[in-house]
């Protein structure tokens, strides 16, 4: 039963009042300049579309069209609306496509917190696999010590943390993603420089040079359980990043320690050798971390992309 003008809306209408569905078939209407070719877009009968444009018309109070023995004629006032509406649908289309991008993963944002170096290994192929195939996406990276970025992670404040293994962190799920060779960056001059492996054994009487930052902490720890029991390993702390943290060791002031991927960029007067024992080179555990939590579509992707490098790792049999 139709209803009158004035009457009260109908329920499932666009803002209470307008129904969404016969404003789309008005739209073809006006497209086609026929309610007949409308209906066969619409795949309704000619009749059931001119009822759906009338009650429109009746909840809006206006004339949308005139209608004539030759055909259909939009009003002045049916244009504007209809124009509008034109409008305000492709703005939905456009708001509806955003929507389903960010949910798939495709458009957003992503942090990264790491202490890892970007200039080799697979820390760098992950970024740059990821960014490659995610144009859409702001990726961030920031710096920082283990604590302050599982505290960015449990914050919100990152999305997920590439860092040192094994070890389980409580409220965050951890992903092993491959191992990287343990190096020790020598003064260009030092005794050990043209070694093919530096021992352990012979580091002991060194001064290691260590960032406050980062991963220092870290370092002091490893470091000090894989010297020679007995051995107790002298440190100097500097509040500087890696590249000040190298330029120090090519001065003398002592040597540091690092993973492989640290050692893409050359230093002046520093060299970069494996470091290990008499059972072969050091290896060092990268994991991820994030908050299963967290609500983010990119952050499934990236680990998605980790997980297929991580498998690729594995069959490869290498270390990264």
């Amino acid at each position: 039963m139709e209803r009158k003008r004035g009457s009260a809306p109908a329920r499932g209408h666009l803002d209470g009042s307008i129904n969404l569905r016969a404003l789309q078939l008005a739209t073809q209407v006006e497209r086609h300049g026929s309610i007949r070719l409308a209906a066969r877009t619409a795949k309704l009968s000619p009749a059931v579309v001119s009822r759906r444009i009338k009650g429109l018309e009746d909840e809006l109070g206006v004339s949308l069209f005139e209608r004539r023995p030759s055909g259909i004629r939009t009003t002045a006032a049916g244009e504007r609306f209809l124009r509008a509406a034109l409008r305000m649908f492709a703005e939905l289309e456009g708001a509806t496509g955003a929507a389903r991008a960010a949910g798939s993963g495709l458009v957003g944002q992503l942090v990264v917190g790491t202490y890892f170096s970007a200039s080799i290994g697979r820390f760098r192929d992950a970024l740059l696999q990821f960014v490659g195939r995610h144009q859409g996406v702001d990726l961030s990276v920031i710096e920082g010590d283990r604590a302050q970025l599982l505290g960015d992670l449990r914050r919100g404040r990152a999305d997920v943390a590439i860092l040192l293994g094994p070890h389980d962190e409580p409220g965050l799920d951890r992903l092993a993603l491959w191992q990287e060779a343990g190096m020790v960056a020598l003064p260009e001059r030092h005794a050990l420089a043209g070694a093919g492996l530096v021992l352990w054994q012979d580091l002991a009487g060194e001064t290691f040079i260590v960032a406050s930052r980062g991963s220092g902490p870290e370092v002091r720890a490893t470091v000090q359980s894989l010297l020679p029991e007995g051995h107790t390993a002298r440190f100097a702390a500097h509040d500087v990043g890696r590249e000040g943290m190298f330029n120090l060791v090519g001065t003398g002031l002592g040597v540091a320690v690092l993973a492989a991927s640290a050692s893409g960029a050359s230093y002046p007067g520093v060299v970069f050798r494996p470091v290990g024992d008499a059972t072969g080179l050091t290896m060092v555990e990268v994991a991820a971390y994030w908050d299963p939590k967290r609500d983010n579509p990119v952050l499934r992707r990236f680990l998605a992309l980790l997980r297929a490098c991580q498998a690729a790792g594995s069959r490869g049999g290498g270390a990264g």
